[in-house]
């Protein structure tokens, strides 16, 4: 039994297909045998990662979805948010389950797409503040040392991009917390955009990512009602990047994420730092 077939049999499903096996894990799609509905598995590897940090973020995740109806909220297997599962060979997996976000990838090069992009962060750092993050640690990021970002510190997405949002008839969900943890609302807005000029640098164009920057913060600033400083933005996303390479001189001490990548990926990122130094020549 392949374990798409045992993940099925666990979690109540009809069948499930595997839709990504990314570097943090494994992802299928399916719909519940109980009402039809499609539903999301998570398979993570428990060698990976911490399972009590598993199961604080998929606590923190259903408080917020309460509080935002945008958010995909974790769905209990058998009154757990997170499941112990061993497969065939030994191999320890966590299984988690979520909503399933309907619709089609944000478009971060149209502008309209990444002015609802910035609404829809702005909307979702509301709900952030009024959940309780409990003993969640500050996002990976803002571990690296000398991390020094003034601000109320609150709950944050932690890896906030079109890759993480759906759409269908101007109704966004967001998804994906496995990063999030604590730390200034800044650095989500931040984050966002060091996604996207990563994606500029590494086959994109600065044009597209100007317009995405330009549209993205006009619609944070005007829901959060929040005027951003550029300079603070420019520092996160310079610290963003101090942190990528300090992760790759010391993979063991990386987000899984970049622990299990594999040595080409490993070169896609560190080519996207010496083109984002050769730009910025002031960055660390």
């Amino acid at each position: 039994m392949d374990r798409a077939q045992q993940l099925a049999e666990l979690v109540g499903a009809v069948s499930l297909r595997e839709v990504s096996a990314g570097h943090q894990s494994r992802v299928f799609e399916g719909s519940n045998a109980t009402d039809g509905g499609l539903i999301v598995v998570k398979l993570l590897d428990a060698a990976l990662v911490d399972r009590t940090l598993v199961e604080a973020r998929a606590e923190v995740v259903a408080e917020l979805g309460v509080l935002d109806p945008a958010v995909c909220k974790p769905l209990p297997l058998r009154r757990q948010l997170v499941t112990d599962m061993t497969f065939e060979g030994g191999d320890a997996g966590l299984v988690t389950c979520y909503e399933f976000a309907a619709g089609s990838m944000m478009a971060a090069t149209h502008p309209a797409d990444a002015r609802l992009m910035g609404l829809t962060l702005a909307r979702l750092h509301r709900a952030m503040r009024e959940a309780n993050a409990g003993d969640l640690p500050s996002v990976a990021a803002l571990q690296i040392p000398g991390t020094e970002f003034a601000g109320p510190i609150q709950l944050l997405h932690g890896d906030f991009n079109s890759g993480n949002l759906r759409q269908l008839d101007g109704v966004v969900r967001v998804f994906d917390f496995d990063d999030c943890g604590t730390g200034p609302a800044l650095f989500d807005v931040a984050n966002a955009l060091y996604m996207e000029l990563f994606n500029a640098m590494t086959g994109g164009s600065m044009e597209s990512y100007r317009r995405f920057e330009q549209a993205f913060l006009s619609g944070y600033c005007d829901v959060s009602g929040r005027v951003v400083d550029r300079r603070d933005l420019s520092a996160l996303i310079d610290h963003r990047v101090v942190a990528l390479e300090a992760w790759l001189d010391a993979p063991a001490l990386a987000p899984v994420g970049i622990r299990a990548a594999t040595p080409a990926w490993h070169g896609v990122l560190r080519s996207f730092i010496l083109s984002y130094r050769a730009s910025n020549p002031l960055s660390a």
